[in-house]
């Protein structure tokens, strides 16, 4: 079985956010690599959090019910005020607890990944250019990229990760090298066994 990528330009700006998330996905698995007793904790205590959030969640809802029960009741004749004016109350305690269950500011990535980011596609966006064309391709002894007569091979022993995101895979091979390809760019083997087929050979 064989994956190939014919490379085209990297122009989208959505590449830019997905980059700096793809170089924050390999800097947590070298952590968690680096650290597994840190990171144990780190996502022990994020259970609880989710947990505490589920929580939370349910217990707007129940309040949300039970104001709009006491609302219905207190607009019924004859009609007692004290509930109309409690029941939107516990609605909207219901409501502000559900959206602070919710609530969370997502993790900003470290400037260092912005960076690294950035240099890494504007190296790929060079391409674009005169010139040779850009061919990745992926076969059972590894993979090979070629710009008319040159031509580097990598075998999956070198390979250290890959990572995805919407429209982009990173493969980290050879230390800190990174390979940036396009989920468009691939002409040959099937976006959907790609990442499966390199995976089991990291594994392996």
């Amino acid at each position: 079985m064989e994956f190939i990528f014919q490379v085209t330009n990297y122009e989208d700006p959505a590449l830019d956010g997905e980059a700096v998330e793809l170089l924050r996905q390999r800097l947590e698995a070298k952590s968690r690599r680096t650290l597994p007793a840190l990171w144990k904790l780190t996502d022990r205590l994020e259970a609880r959090v989710k947990g505490r959030r589920r929580r939370y969640t349910l217990q707007g809802s129940a309040q949300i019910a039970l104001g709009a029960f006491i609302l219905v009741l207190g607009l019924m004749e004859p009609r007692v005020p004290i509930l109309i004016f409690i029941g939107p109350l516990g609605i909207l305690a219901g409501l502000l607890t559900i959206y602070g269950a919710k609530v969370k500011s997502p993790p900003q990535p470290p400037a260092s990944c912005k960076k690294e980011a950035a240099e890494l596609l504007a190296g790929w966006r060079a391409l674009d250019g005169p010139g040779a064309p850009v061919e990745v391709r992926f076969d059972e002894n590894g993979l090979s990229v070629s710009a008319g007569e040159d031509r580097e091979t990598v075998p999956y022993g070198d390979m250290t990760g890959i990572f995805g995101t919407e429209r982009l895979w990173l493969l980290v091979y050879g230390g800190e090298r990174a390979l940036l390809l396009q989920k468009k760019d691939l002409v040959s083997g099937g976006a959907e066994r790609f990442l499966p087929y390199v995976l089991d050979k990291l594994a392996t």
